[in-house]
């Protein structure tokens, strides 16, 4: 049948790759876990200054709105980082990849929540303005 799986074909899957997961991976998890808290702690930061309208991740804007601009961004958060856990024991052979990528781009997003979004927006805006005419 090819790409159609059952769920108790998944979990076997789940199950059988579990095994031993942890201790290859706790090192890319802890960052993982790391960088996840910097960027949902600037995420907090950003929203309780702008409100929840400045997060640019729909998902976590959506349950922002719905939980407000503290509880949200950690409920998404912790979504996100389970359904990283179940992806990378799911696909363990890409592991690696998934958890340097997710460690980078959380990483810049929080730094560009404290940071970066005040070297880029202001470029952006003169950008447009120069596009505009």
């Amino acid at each position: 049948m090819g790409q159609i799986r059952t769920f108790k074909d998944v979990m076997e899957r789940l199950n059988a790759n579990w095994k031993g997961y942890v201790q290859k991976y706790h090192i890319l998890i802890i960052l993982t876990l790391a960088a996840a808290s910097a960027d949902m702690l600037s995420t907090v930061y950003v929203m309780l200054i702008y409100g929840t309208q400045a997060e640019w991740h729909p998902t976590i804007r959506m349950v922002a709105m719905v939980l407000g601009p503290v509880l949200g961004p950690i409920v998404g958060k912790l979504w996100q980082f389970a359904i990283i856990i179940v992806l990378t024991v799911y696909m363990r052979f890409w592991a690696v990849y998934i958890f340097l990528t997710v460690i980078v781009l959380y990483t810049w997003a929080a730094w560009y929540n404290i940071w970066g979004c005040r070297i880029y927006y202001p470029r952006l805006l003169a950008l447009f303005e120069y596009l505009h005419y």
